[in-house]
């Protein structure tokens, strides 16, 4: 189906991950029953990476905090959030914009209210932050900080394992599910009765009348862990413990070991909501996926080839939601999610960086990062790795 072409005029708008053509027009790649959109992808110069070596483990058998390097800081972002990677659901596309305001304004006025709302999101979030923190009575309130029972005992095992002396790639294959060459892991991560508490406590803010911030620019609900009070307790726990630990192993060429940041929320896709979710890459170096549950059918998620790969017609695999279980998958691996049939399905995400890789190249716009001010972990950039020296790890070691 043919759809209005782009980039002309004085208007230059450029297909950026997108499962249609730079013309605007879908190509379906038939794998099996399903037919999922080809996209046109350009491929991105090599980078120059320094692997960050990963302290082993503690007297307890798993590494504390305590244990990492001192986090760099502040966070910053890249400039191009402002003009790249605007995604536009009329047509399904992100864009990048170079050309008249005007004519912008004109003829393309969902992209501006996109880039105005992005000018506000950091205000608008730190407002909300505050409300969130005098007015919000949590259900749960133990749940804020995380604990050991939360997680599933296979989990601790295998980040037991990858904190023992001599722990290496192939030991961790033989404990997590591989789903495909393309890096994609399963692995069990939380208990069961966490899940149903944590959604407990997610639909207890939903139906509050406290304001709530969009996740992301493609999705509508859910909830931005940071406001509701969850990053440092929690995420930066979980990330900086009990992820990192296997990150370094199953990632290192990408940062699996260096990562210092990352952004965390929930997306709920149900009937009359959000249902499905388009072709993409993450603004990550590793991203998690869990699934939290309810009951649904369908939904899916499809994976793609990765972001710097240059084939013609790229090969999808699609991959079933296993409730209580993680995926890991590279950031910049293309990916979306198909329509849900029924039910509700919830799932955390947790977009982790590396300031190491993503200060020589921003994985947005494959570019080196025009650094402006930003709150919090911002976008993972930071201004000081030049003057880190990383110790190294022999990759050659782990693949």
């Amino acid at each position: 189906m043919p759809l209005p072409a782009l980039g002309q005029g004085s208007c230059a708008f450029n297909s950026c991950m997108t499962g249609r053509d730079p013309t605007g027009t879908v190509v379906p790649y038939m794998t099996g029953e399903r037919s999922f959109p080809t996209g046109a992808f350009s491929p991105t110069d090599s980078l120059p990476l320094e692997i960050c070596s990963f302290p082993l483990r503690s007297p307890a058998g798993i590494m504390e905090p305590s244990g990492m390097r001192p986090r760099p800081g502040p966070f910053l972002a890249c400039a191009c959030f402002f003009t790249d990677n605007l995604f536009v659901p009329r047509y399904g596309l992100h864009l990048r914009y170079h050309g008249d305001p005007e004519q912008l304004r004109r003829d393309y006025g969902p992209v501006e209210k996109e880039v105005q709302r992005r000018k506000e999101l950091e205000s608008r979030s730190r407002e909300r932050k505050a409300i969130i923190s005098q007015n919000y009575k949590p259900k749960h309130p133990q749940l804020y900080t995380l604990q050991e029972s939360f997680l599933a005992p296979e989990f601790l095992e295998m980040v037991r394992y990858s904190t023992s002396e001599g722990a290496d790639l192939q030991g961790l294959l033989d404990r997590v599910e591989s789903i495909s060459d393309k890096r994609i892991y399963r692995l069990p991560v939380f208990a069961k009765e966490f899940c149903q508490a944590f959604i407990e406590e997610l639909e207890n803010f939903e139906q509050s009348e406290l304001p709530k911030g969009r996740p992301n620019s493609m999705n509508n609900y859910g909830v931005l862990l940071n406001e509701l009070g969850l990053d440092e307790t929690f995420i930066t726990s979980l990330r900086e413990k009990y992820l990192q630990p296997l990150t370094a192993l199953l990632y290192p060429d990408c940062g699996g070991g260096c990562l210092d940041s990352h952004k965390a929320f929930v997306v709920k896709y149900a009937l009359q909501e959000d249902l499905d979710l388009s072709s993409h890459y993450d603004n990550a170096e590793v991203t998690l996926n869990i699934s939290l549950g309810k009951e649904f059918t369908e939904g899916n998620l499809y994976f793609a080839d990765f972001r710097k790969d240059s084939n013609p017609v790229p090969k999808y695999i699609e991959v079933e939601h296993v409730p209580f279980h993680g995926l890991f998958h590279r950031g910049g691996q293309i990916h979306g999610a198909l329509p849900i049939a029924s039910g509700e399905r919830w799932n955390l995400i947790i977009w982790m960086r590396s300031s190491i890789v993503r200060n020589h190249l921003c994985p947005m716009c494959n570019r080196e990062p025009e650094l402006v001010q930003a709150e919090g972990f911002g976008d993972g950039f930071t201004r000081n790795s030049e003057n880190v020296q990383p110790e190294t790890l022999d990759v050659c070691a782990l693949t």
